[in-house]
């Protein structure tokens, strides 16, 4: 893409906060402005003359080519940046984006709001329709910011709030990385986690706050989402925010915002298809709807840029059940990583009843002992296999006590962050398999790792 900047204007004041917005950026990276603005065609009916409606688009046109013209000097006088104005025809939306891809610019920045509300939301805002259709960011600015961060001269540096959703976005990396090449740049990676879904993820156990930022969830979500921002390139502090959210994720995503007194929030857009998308509207949309402080940048995802390598197998867990086959799977986890140095996550499930949810209070009945613990962790000590050390593979020994085999051991894979599974099936089949179940079969269903499965000979 070129380093162009395409700024559209419909010369309100939300507008000329935009334009401001897109000429500090302008001047950061030293890329230049289009200043566009999209003419309204005058809609004639059977009383009005061909010749006069064409008068009077002309007139339109020389209107905003004037206004365009006096707002790129003035612009360019003070801010030091260079803006070439441009008349656009057709729906607002689609004219700019048609723009934008034409001189492969890299951003596009429009000021919100408009329409009145009701109107707004059966119909749409030019913003919102920006959004849904863009295939490049889109940065949405409400109003003219206090002491702008971004502005030369600044006495700080700017503070950027990125969402960071389940899975990598390259697209919204790459916004941050040309953000801070421009100049310091703080950026404050946020994850927003539903309390009881993370609690029934991890299968914990006993009362908790669902209030308060959880430990343990921490604990488990923080790893994988330390490899996704550290290494960020540019200048200025980068950290990572891992927060409890109830209710409409747009209004938690403000809230923080409004916390960090965040100058940019930054958010990856769902592009969704079909029916659905006529009822539901993404987090981006929604945000292009409803802020009225802080400007939003809509990040598009981008497919990656590589294709993914081999899987990298660091830790493994193997469960079982003290039988003769259960025990037979053990070796095959650390044949997994044979060759390089891991964790094999040695576990035995306890089962007993739950309360219903099990984080809700605690149930003693059926509790192992303190003694009844230390036993099953002896015994499963005895399992470890002699070639362990010599392998390189490092054994954590755990018994986990409560709940159903199957869905305690997904529960320990997510709680432990591990790269696989490995256990036994006794090969239950027919009747036995219908009123029993098959523990295996479960895990294989539910889990969201891959696993090993050894069969009875």
């Amino acid at each position: 893409m070129n380093d162009v900047i395409v700024c559209a204007t419909d010369f309100s004041p939300q507008a000329d906060a935009a334009l401001a917005w897109a000429a500090a950026q302008a001047r950061r990276s030293g890329a230049s402005v289009d200043l566009v603005h999209v003419a309204r065609a005058y809609r004639e009916d059977s009383r009005t003359l061909v010749f006069e409606a064409a008068l009077v688009d002309a007139a339109n046109i020389q209107g905003a080519n004037a206004k365009l013209r006096e707002q790129a000097e003035r612009m360019a006088r003070d801010g030091g940046v260079s803006i070439r104005p441009h008349v656009l025809r057709g729906e607002a939306h689609e004219a700019i984006l048609a723009h934008a891809r034409q001189e492969e610019a890299r951003l596009v920045v429009v000021g919100t709001c408009g329409l009145a509300s009701i109107e707004r939301w059966m119909l749409g805002s030019v913003a919102e329709r920006l959004v849904r259709a863009a295939d490049r960011p889109v940065v949405l600015v409400p109003r003219l910011l206090e002491g702008d961060p971004w502005a030369r001269g600044a006495t700080r540096a700017p503070r950027v709030l990125a969402g960071l959703g389940e899975h990598d976005d390259v697209g919204l990396r790459r916004f941050l990385v040309d953000l801070r090449r421009g100049g310091p740049c703080d950026v404050t990676f946020t994850h927003l986690y539903w309390p009881l879904v993370e609690y029934a993820r991890l299968g914990l156990q006993g009362p908790r706050d669902p209030i308060a930022t959880d430990p343990d969830v921490v604990k488990s979500l923080e790893p994988g989402l330390r490899r996704r921002v550290d290494g960020l390139p540019g200048t200025g502090a980068v950290s990572l925010d891992i927060r409890p959210a109830w209710g409409d994720t747009t209004a938690n995503l403000l809230v923080a915002a409004e916390d960090r007194e965040a100058d940019l929030l930054v958010v990856g857009v769902e592009h969704r298809h079909g029916f659905g998308a006529g009822l539901t509207r993404s987090i981006a949309e929604r945000l292009a709807l409803q802020s009225r402080y802080v400007p939003i940048a809509c990040i598009p995802a981008e497919p990656a840029a590589t294709a993914p390598g081999l899987p990298s197998l660091r830790t493994i867990l193997a469960v079982t059940d003290f039988s003769e086959l259960g025990n037979a799977a053990i070796p095959h986890a650390y044949a997994l990583l044979r060759g390089r140095t891991g964790v094999v996550e040695l576990a035995f499930v306890h089962e007993r009843p739950l309360p219903n949810p099990a984080y809700a209070y605690e149930v003693p009945e059926w509790r192992l002992s303190d003694l009844e613990r230390a036993s099953l962790v002896k015994n499963l000590r005895a399992l470890v296999p002699q070639e362990a050390a010599g392998l390189g593979v490092t054994t954590h020994v755990s018994v986990i006590d409560g709940g159903r085999a199957a869905e305690a051991i997904v529960q320990a894979s997510e709680r432990l962050d591990v790269d696989a599974i490995c256990l036994a099936s006794h090969g239950r089949s027919g009747l036995a398999r219908t009123m029993l179940g098959s523990v295996a079969s479960e895990v294989v269903h539910r889990a969201r790792r891959p696993v090993l499965v050894v069969r009875k000979p």
